[in-house]
C-alpha cells in the first residue's frame, strides 16, 4: 500500500538545537553534519537524535542515535532515521522501533511512517499494545488519525479472556473493536474452552459483543452454532443465529437446524425455530423430527440435555414414522416422550395410545411403551386389518426392529391366518388379560395369551368385515410420513 504524497511545497526543515555543526559537500550536495542533542522541526513536528546530516538541496535527514519523532497525532522512536521533508515520509529502524499515539504502542524493527496522513506501515513483523491486548502481524498499517490497525499475515490478538488468529484483522483502538476478513478464529481462555470461526465479522473486545458470518460456527465444551450470520454477547452468553442455522450436539449426536436459532450458554438452553429439523444419529440410520420449535435445556447439575419439541410433531426414521403435537427427548433416562395423540409407524403397523414412550440404549432403539387406551394395527390386505388391543403394551427392539410386544391388562386380539400359498384361510379372535406377541419383518408370527384366554377360529367368509374391527379401532394410513420432506407437512 503505497503512501500519498502530499501535494503542496513541504516546508524546510529547521535546525532548532545541535552541539556543533559543520558543512560539507557529499556528492557534490550541501550538507549539514549535527552532533549532540540535535533538534530539528517541521512545521508541527519535532526531530530529536543524537547526531544527523542534513542534505539541504533534498531537505532530508539521516538521524543517528535516540531517534525521536513528534508530531501532531503520533511519536516514535528508533536508533536511524531516514526523512524526505518534502514527502514528509520517514523510515525509522533499530532493534526496537516503538511508535504510540496515546493509546497503543507498536513497536518493530523496521517502520515506514507518513507523518502528513498519520499512516506508519511495517513489513518485518510488528506489535501493538493498548490496555488489554496484545496484537501481532508480518505485515501492517497503523493509522493515527483514526487509531486503527490494519494486519495482515499470521495475525493474532491476545487478550487475558481470548485469542484472536486471523488472515487479515482491523482493530480500532478508539472503540476497541476488531473487524474480520478472511478465516479467523477466536479461542477462549477460561475452563469453558469456547470456539469461535468465521471469514468475515467484528468483535468488540470492551463489550464483548460480536457478529460473524461466512461460515461462523460458536464452538463450546458439548455443542455448537452455526449459520449464515451470527450475532455473540460473550458477557451474557446469548448468541443468535439466522439463516441455514444448525445447532449441534456432540454429546448426544444430534443435529437442531432452522432458520432462526438462539444459544444461552448461562442458563443452557437454546431454540430453533423456522422450517426446524432434529437429526438424531444412530449407529447405521438417522432419525429427523421437524416441529414448529425445538428448544433444548441443559440440567446444571447432571449436565444432561433434554430436547422439547412443540406443535405439530412429525419423525422419519426408515423403520419408524410418527406424528403428535408435542414431544420430549431426555437424555438422562435416553427416553422420547410422545404427547397429544401420539401416532406411531413401524413398518406394517400403525401404533397408538394416550401416552407413548420409546427408550434407547447404546444409540438403539431399546424398548416402547404405550400407555393406556393402547392400540396395534396393521394392515393385512386392501380390507382387513391385523389388530391388537389393551390397556398398556411393552415393545422391544432388536437391531432397532420391533420384535416382540407385551400386552399388559384388557387385552383383545384379531388377526388373519393364512395357508402355504399366503391365502387367508381364518380369523383369530381372542380375549385375554396378558398376552405375547412375537413378530417377524413388522408381521405377527405368533401370540401368546397368557391369562384368562377365551379364543376362536372363523373360516374367513363368516364374519362380515364390520365385525372384524376392534371398538375404538381408527386407521392413519394417509398421516404417516413416507419420506424425510413429508415430516415438514403436518396433516390430521
Amino acid at each position: 500500500m503505497p503512501f500519498t504524497i502530499v501535494a503542496q511545497k513541504a516546508k524546510q526543515i529547521e535546525i532548532i538545537q545541535a552541539g556543533s555543526l559543520e558543512g560539507s559537500k557529499i556528492n557534490g550536495e550541501e550538507v549539514r553534519r549535527l552532533v549532540g542533542d540535535v533538534i530539528f522541526k517541521q512545521e508541527t513536528t519535532f526531530l530529536y537524535c543524537d547526531s544527523a546530516i542534513f542534505f539541504v538541496l533534498t531537505n532530508s535527514i539521516d538521524a543517528y542515535g535516540d531517534v525521536r519523532v513528534e508530531g501532531e497525532k503520533a511519536k516514535l522512536n528508533g536508533d536511524f532515521l531516514h526523512y524526505e521533508g518534502n514527502t514528509k515520509i520517514a523510515v525509522i529502524t533499530g532493534k526496537v522501533v516503538r511508535m504510540t499515539d496515546g493509546k497503543a504502542v507498536l513497536t518493530t524493527d523496521k517502520l515506514n511512517y507518513d507523518l502528513a496522513n498519520d499512516i506508519g506501515e511495517f513489513t518485518t513483523g510488528g506489535k501493538v499494545e493498548d490496555k488489554e491486548n496484545v496484537l501481532t502481524s508480518k505485515h501492517g498499517y497503523y493509522y493515527s488519525k483514526d487509531k486503527t490497525v490494519f494486519f495482515k499475515d499470521s495475525v493474532v490478538l491476545r487478550n487475558p479472556k481470548y485469542i484472536m488468529k486471523s488472515d487479515t484483522l482491523k482493530y480500532n483502538s478508539l472503540n476497541e473493536t476488531t473487524y474480520f476478513f478472511g478465516p479467523s478464529t477466536i479461542q477462549s481462555t477460561d475452563k469453558d474452552s469456547g470456539f469461535i470461526y468465521c471469514e468475515y465479522g467484528w468483535y468488540n473486545t470492551k463489550t464483548e459483543k460480536s457478529y460473524f458470518s461466512k461460515n461462523a460456527y460458536i464452538q463450546s465444551k458439548e455443542s455448537k452454532l452455526s449459520g449464515d450470520s451470527l450475532l455473540y454477547d460473550r458477557a451474557s452468553g446469548i448468541g443468535r443465529a439466522w439463516k441455514n442455522v444448525n445447532v449441534t450436539d456432540t454429546v448426544q449426536k444430534i443435529i437442531i437446524s432452522g432458520e432462526y436459532a438462539t444459544l444461552d450458554e448461562k442458563k443452557a438452553e437454546s431454540f430453533v425455530t423456522g422450517k426446524s429439523l432434529l437429526t438424531k444419529i444412530f449407529n447405521t440410520d438417522s432419525m429427523y423430527m421437524h416441529a414448529d420449535t425445538l428448544y433444548a435445556k441443559q440440567d446444571s447439575a447432571t449436565k444432561l440435555k433434554t430436547y422439547y419439541a412443540y406443535h405439530h410433531t412429525r419423525i422419519f426414521k426408515s423403520d419408524l414414522q410418527g406424528q403428535c403435537d408435542s414431544l420430549v427427548y431426555s437424555s438422562k433416562d435416553s427416553t422420547i416422550y410422545f404427547f397429544g395423540t401420539p401416532i406411531l409407524w413401524n413398518n406394517k403397523n400403525q401404533l397408538t395410545a394416550t401416552l407413548i414412550t420409546i427408550t434407547l440404549a447404546n444409540n438403539k432403539l431399546k424398548t416402547m411403551n404405550l400407555i393406556a387406551n393402547s392400540f396395534i394395527a396393521g394392515l393385512e390386505d386392501s380390507l382387513r386389518y391385523n389388530q391388537v388391543k389393551g390397556r398398556n403394551m411393552i415393545g422391544y427392539f432388536v437391531e432397532n426392529k420391533l420384535d416382540k410386544i407385551s400386552v399388559i391388562g384388557n387385552g383383545q386380539t384379531i388377526y388373519y391366518i393364512r395357508n402355504g400359498k399366503k391365502q387367508l384361510t381364518g380369523v383369530n379372535k381372542a380375549d385375554c388379560s396378558d398376552m405375547l406377541i412375537y413378530l417377524d419383518s413388522s408381521s405377527v408370527k405368533q401370540i401368546s395369551l397368557l391369562k384368562k384366554p377365551d379364543a376362536t377360529l372363523y373360516p374367513i367368509k363368516e364374519l362380515p368385515l364390520m365385525e372384524l374391527r376392534l371398538k375404538d379401532f381408527a386407521w392413519f394410513g394417509e398421516l404417516q410420513p413416507k419420506t424425510k420432506e413429508d415430516i415438514f407437512e403436518w396433516k390430521k
